[in-house]
């Protein structure tokens, strides 16, 4: 019989999201239009994020840091975000590089 020992390590890798973080941050309660690897299009004033175990991209949930009435409340993954656009100018501040090309 042949015995395998999983090894947990509670190290945590550096995130590699800390641009898209920031500028979430920064624009805290200005529109973002936020554009997912699925086509999805969020809209986006807040967030509020974490790290689960191992994962160097955060999990996001939108619109609840402080609640807005009238947003949608969403929940999404950093790297699958493909571009954050200023709304009003259609300017885009954030491309991610997602295998494939953007949709």
């Amino acid at each position: 019989m042949r015995v395998q020992t999983l090894q947990v390590s509670d190290e945590q890798p550096e995130p590699v999201d800390e641009a898209l973080i920031e500028l979430f941050n920064g624009r805290d309660g200005e529109l973002s239009e936020v554009v997912l690897r699925d086509g999805q299009r969020l809209r986006v004033l807040n967030i509020a994020w974490g790290y689960d175990l191992g994962d160097e991209y955060a999990h996001v949930t939108t619109n609840i840091s402080p609640f807005v009435d009238g947003m949608p409340i969403e929940f999404f993954f950093t790297e699958d975000v493909v571009r954050v656009v200023e709304p009003r100018t259609g300017e885009v501040l954030y491309r991610g590089d997602v295998a494939g090309g953007e949709q």
